[in-house]
């Protein structure tokens, strides 16, 4: 469990993420969503900065199962619609590729001690990966998806996103 520094820091970059989402022009579930990237990027990075292995261990159990609630339930509810439209299907199809590659990147952080250093480069690989995949939806992806989907359907998918990310995190 995060201590309250480092929720209240997730919670911050967060909402930091939301206020750029209006600026852009961006609503609902994509609100949503750049909220969670920066809830994960603030333990990240509180991950990469402590040279303590039990915080890290700690940390990494909060945001190993946010990372996979976030992207599955990303891929059931706006990545299954993106798939139905030829001016998107191509979007999703990367954006499967690179989940897997994400959760490829999670399974092998899991069969290492948090403690090694191969550990410490395999995380370091993934956070660079995080990086990109959220510049590339938040630059690229989400404002093309909310065109094609429209501003009505993208406050309607809110509530089902919410849902999907809460049974996923159940899971994770």
């Amino acid at each position: 469990m995060p201590s309250k520094t480092d929720e209240l820091i997730s919670q911050g970059l967060g909402k930091a993420k939301v206020m750029k989402g209006a600026i852009k022009g961006l609503g609902g579930v994509f609100r949503t969503l750049m909220e969670q990237h920066g809830q994960a990027s603030g333990l990240l990075h509180r991950i990469k900065s402590s040279d303590d292995v039990a915080k890290r261990a700690e940390l990494w159990e909060t945001v190993r199962a946010q990372l996979l609630a976030h992207e599955r339930s990303e891929m059931e509810v706006i990545y299954r619609e993106l798939h139905y439209d030829p001016r998107t299907r191509a979007i999703a199809e990367h954006h499967d590729q690179e989940a897997g590659e994400l959760e490829a990147l999670i399974r092998e952080l899991d069969a290492l001690p948090v403690g090694d250093v191969q550990w410490a480069e395999t995380f370091d690989t993934l956070v660079e990966r995080v990086q990109h995949h959220v510049s590339e939806e938040e630059g690229e992806i989400f404002p093309k998806a909310q065109d094609v989907l429209g501003k009505d359907r993208v406050k309607s998918l809110d509530a089902t996103l919410h849902d999907a990310f809460d049974a996923q995190l159940r899971m994770a």
